[in-house]
């Protein structure tokens, strides 16, 4: 590793300025299934370029390390914090930036998108696109799933990565790794490369521009309409909790809902310290993390965020804790719920029953996040003013899942003719 960082200069030179080396790409995978292809990917540009290579964790799991060029370092978190040892050792996503004329993030996952919109930089990834010199290009080569790609965030996160000139090569519409066919899927490792490499050769070339490629708009694609239900069967509820001490209650919860609906229930390695198993439902399945890890082996097998949010008429996240409505409201989806709430096809409900102290609830911070949901359509069952599990009396305690049950069955049932109100939220408030 010391030698791989001694051969990274200070500074990059221009691309292509008459110096007898070739350009420098950086290429980066985030966790995608397409991750798949980012061997390929390694392969195709090794022909024409320098080529050094960035994987964050989740990608690990689809990239064959045995199929990747001769003598290509794989980067990963493990190598920023091992090869940093004292003040004055080298860090190593500024040496990357520092070496790289070019970078080309392909797969983006969902994940990886919200969080470069969001500046955050939590990995070897986002560290080195957080210290980038915007003088230099990046390139971007999104890869999710369709209701993922025309979610309101992602259009959100493009426009932020616009501003900060990042240069995107749009999805394809194919067959996807889940099943579905739609648009989402990475474009393909030959337009990638032709499309870079037809940006470095006339970047040089009087009256070029350095963004002519892509991003002559940002534009998101339609979705059919869900399939009719047939036949007459139960609701079908999937309920969530996430890391509240309010997950406590969450078998009771559970008990409520069983009674006139079938349910499937996904929980937070966090919200796990709290739930008593011994509570739920007898023969109920805990879907967690793990999961959704385990069931995904090859091209074809069934996504689990995927195949739950298609089941479910609607989702319920009770407790919703202030860091979970965070991430949602960010677009996050680095776990199996938010996943879910990431893939959510909005004209079927979602309804949070968030659970948190009284200042975090009252933080000006949740005041944002809840407006962020509002905006795409969910439905906030209020929480209650009751003593805390910290002993503080305020609001922020989650509502009871008698009135969760009502709230969710209010607004399951056809509207009847004498009904005076359209909206059974109100019925709540």
């Amino acid at each position: 590793m010391a030698s791989e960082l001694m051969a990274i200069e200070n500074e990059p030179q221009p691309i292509n300025a008459g110096l007898p080396r070739k350009p420098r790409i950086l290429l980066a995978a985030s966790g995608s299934v397409a991750a798949m292809k980012f061997a390929n990917l390694c392969r195709t540009f090794a022909e024409w370029a320098e080529i050094k290579a960035v994987a964050t964790k989740a990608s690990l799991h689809f990239i064959d390390k045995a199929s990747l060029p001769n003598g290509l370092v794989l980067y990963t978190d493990e190598d920023e914090w091992s090869s940093w040892k004292q003040i004055g050792d080298s860090v190593l996503h500024i040496e990357l930036r520092r070496w790289a004329d070019i970078m080309v993030i392909a797969p983006l996952s969902a994940n990886t998108l919200a969080k470069i919109a969001g500046g955050l930089c939590d990995n070897l990834l986002t560290c080195v696109v957080r210290a980038w010199d915007y003088k230099k290009p990046i390139f971007i080569a999104p890869a999710m799933n369709t209701l993922m790609w025309t979610n309101t965030f992602t259009e959100r996160h493009l426009m932020a990565l616009d501003e900060l000139g990042i240069t995107l090569i749009r999805p394809v519409s194919k067959r996807l790794a889940c099943g579905d066919h739609g648009n989402g899927a990475m474009a393909e490792p030959s337009l990638i490369y032709s499309t870079v490499r037809l940006f470095a050769e006339s970047r040089n070339q009087p009256g070029s521009s350095n963004r002519q490629q892509v991003m002559a708009s940002i534009s998101v694609a339609t979705v059919g309409e869900p399939l009719p239900v047939t036949g007459p069967r139960r609701s079908r509820v999937l309920l969530a909790a996430s890391g509240s001490v309010a997950a406590m209650q969450f078998g009771a919860l559970c008990h409520y809902f069983v009674e006139w609906a079938d349910v499937a229930a996904v929980v937070t390695a966090a919200a796990l310290r709290f739930i008593d198993k011994d509570s739920l439902p007898m023969n109920m399945v805990l879907y967690t993390d793990q999961y959704e890890q385990t069931m995904w082996k090859k091209l074809g097998d069934s996504v689990l965020h995927i195949e739950l949010s298609r089941w479910a008429d609607v989702l319920v996240i009770a407790p919703a804790s202030a860091n979970t409505l965070g991430k949602i409201s960010m677009g996050l989806c680095d776990n199996l719920l938010t996943c879910i709430v990431r893939a959510w096809d909005y004209k079927k409900g979602l309804f949070v029953a968030p659970a948190m102290d009284t200042l975090m609830w009252t933080n000006s911070f949740m005041e944002k996040h809840l407006t962020d949901v509002d905006d795409l359509g969910i439905v906030l069952i209020p929480p209650d003013t009751e003593r805390s599990v910290c002993g503080e009396r305020g609001k922020g305690a989650m509502a009871e899942p008698s009135d969760i049950d009502t709230a969710i069955r209010v607004f399951l049932e056809p509207p009847s003719s004498d009904s005076g109100s359209s909206n059974g939220m109100e019925e709540q408030s």
